[in-house]
């Protein structure tokens, strides 16, 4: 067994040896040090059927289709499987305290090939960064999401790689930061307003595999640097991010810009749920369907949600991804790995449906999702629309 898997199973057997409490539900463990671990995560599981091969992944990673298939094909998956742990920390001045978080799930590589490896997935750091926290300040040092990554979609089945993420309007990505994190409002206001400052580790499709000591791209220009505003109040929540950062490329350094708006609502039984954004050279945080190069585009996506009882809702999503044509056309383009994308293979315009019927009881829900994707390959003048579909049965149990 690799060295990663016993090592995760060890923490794990410490974990639950620590925490069996004597009344189930409880989820707080006190240690030394003035110090408390709250415990939460996701047990999920899906079997689905799909008639293409999806990017970035295939089961609960799909998100638009990259070749179709002659027949259907079905398949499991239990990789949104999630476990994070809340380190509640010792005042370390006056008003000031020390907290951490941690987060993983299973979407690693799986264990082997052969017969057996594809029920062994291995666990993938999510999260991990160490904060500084007053009543209305955060300084958060580590890795966490960036502040483009906003509303997530409802989904029981796409948890880890949302709904939308790199081929329907949705974005962001997790970095290496330092967040400065202030709520304007005081305690008990009407409304909430609160500001987030974050400097990045740059990033880009050159990065060397397996090792430390090589730079990419963009991590040898300018960090990232964004800066989001949020607003809410008692039925509805929305926000504004701004981004900038440079990759020093053979030729011109190449600038990352994007600005992005989300918000979302409730009105008795209707949720109502939306983000867009506009920018270039933003395929590190999954905009462009994954394409990188100096490429300009914008994409959204919206979710409608409808209670039926207490138990039983509908909810509907569309999202588009819409990168320039010429930009896709006249310049270099690559995909993640930095290998070249051939014009005819491109990618130029992005679509994915999903409805879904969802049962949901306090931390259950059981839910049947449909995917279609719609991909446009190759300029308008000869291209070809690549579609594929994935039905998903899924359970989720959040603790």
């Amino acid at each position: 067994m690799p060295s990663r898997a016993v090592g995760f199973l060890a923490v794990a057997g410490l974990l639950a040896s620590i925490c069996a409490p004597p009344h189930a539900g409880a989820q707080q463990v006190a240690t030394g040090q003035n110090i408390s671990i709250t415990i939460h995560g996701i047990f999920s599981g899906s079997f689905f059927a799909q008639d293409a091969d999806f990017g970035t992944g295939n089961g609960q990673k799909a998100e638009f289709g990259t070749a179709e298939r002659d027949k259907w094909v079905h398949g499991g998956d239990v990789r949104n499987t999630r476990l994070s742990l809340g380190i509640n920390g010792p005042e370390v001045k006056t008003g000031w305290r020390a907290n951490a978080t941690f987060e993983m799930d299973f979407f690693g590589a799986f264990t082997a090939g052969g017969n057996f490896g594809d029920e062994q997935p291995q666990p993938r750091l999510r999260l991990a960064y160490v904060d500084l926290a007053s009543a209305r300040t955060t300084l958060r040092i580590g890795q966490d999401f960036s502040p483009t990554f906003g509303l997530v979609p409802q989904s029981t089945s796409h948890i880890g790689f949302p709904l939308g993420w790199g081929s329907a309007g949705f974005i962001g990505w997790r970095f290496i930061q330092v967040k400065l994190i202030r709520t304007l409002s005081r305690p008990g206001a009407a409304t909430t307003k609160r500001v987030q400052l974050a400097v990045m580790n740059g990033s880009w499709s050159d990065e060397p595999a397996g090792t430390d000591n090589q730079f990419n791209a963009g991590e040898r220009g300018l960090p990232q640097v964004e800066a989001r505003f949020d607003y809410s109040k008692a039925r509805w929540a929305g926000y504004i991010v701004g981004h900038i950062d440079s990759k020093d490329v053979a030729g011109p350094d190449l600038t990352s810009s994007v600005v992005e708006v989300g918000f979302s609502t409730t009105r008795g039984d209707l949720s109502i749920a939306a983000n867009g954004h506009y920018g270039k050279a933003m395929a590190h945080q999954f905009a462009q369907i994954v394409q990188f190069g100096d490429i300009q585009g914008w994409g959204a996506w919206g979710q409608l949600g409808y209670n039926l009882n207490p138990r039983w809702s509908l909810w509907g999503f569309f999202g588009t991804e819409r990168p320039d044509e010429n930009d896709i056309t006249n310049n270099a383009v690559t995909d993640a790995t930095g290998a070249a994308i051939a014009p005819a293979a491109r990618r130029f315009t992005s679509a994915l449906y999903a409805p879904m019927l969802r049962y949901k009881s306090g931390p259950y829900a059981l839910g049947l999702e449909w995917l279609h994707s719609d991909v446009q390959v190759g300029p308008s003048a000869n291209n070809k629309v690549r579609s594929g579909n994935q039905v998903l049965l899924s359970a989720r149990l959040d603790f």
